[in-house]
């Protein structure tokens, strides 16, 4: 009796599941599947939240906003901007979290209450990729700006914290002042002073 031979039989199989396997992880499906390790797409369940250096457990999303605000410098007798000025950078987002009875977030002293809103301190809050531990967002000045909680019948109850920043710090592990602004243009103390306050 003839043996049927073709790409799926016991001698391929092996080779052609590997392949397909190896093609699946390379592509960009595989690139964000939470069972890859090191996908090339940063995604939501490999992230992890910390505010004040302590894992936010009960967070489970954060959203950030940083601007980089221009104006155009006009000049007489030209209808094109001679350039665009930089004028401010502000940061600014939203933490999404569960509520915990007795572990709110004026417990946790991350935001401030009726006794604190005049001294309270500034707060930290990091982003990282946990199989890598690459860090993605990390301010060291941050203040809680607002407050509004969801508590509905048959629902997990959930509250967003919004917040504002001075400054952040990113995958861009050794900030550099840039090329060009060094202390004779004026620009290398000012940027020496902001990237040493994180």
């Amino acid at each position: 009796m003839a043996t049927i031979s073709n790409a799926f039989t016991s001698s391929g199989i092996n080779d052609n599941l590997k392949e397909s396997l190896n093609n699946a992880v390379k592509s960009a499906v595989g690139g964000v599947s939470p069972f890859n390790s090191f996908g090339r797409y940063f995604t939501g369940s490999r992230a992890i939240i910390k505010v004040n250096d302590k894992l936010f457990g009960f967070a489970f999303a954060v959203d950030f906003s940083i601007r980089t605000e221009y104006v155009e410098n006009r000049t007489i007798d030209s209808a094109v901007a001679a350039e665009l000025m930089p004028t401010r950078i502000t940061v600014d987002g939203m933490l999404s979290m569960f509520h915990v009875p007795g572990k709110g977030p004026t417990v946790e002293l991350v935001q401030s209450n009726v006794l604190s809103f005049l001294m309270h301190r500034y707060i930290t809050i990091e982003i990282r990729d946990q199989m890598t531990d690459q860090l993605i967002f990390k301010t060291n000045k941050a203040v809680i700006t607002g407050r509004t909680q969801k508590v509905q019948a048959g629902e997990m109850s959930t509250m967003q914290l919004s917040w504002k920043a001075l400054g952040w710090i990113d995958e861009l592990s050794d900030p550099k002042v840039p090329q060009g602004a060094d202390g004779n243009e004026g620009f290398g103390s000012i940027a020496d002073s902001i990237l040493g306050a994180f």
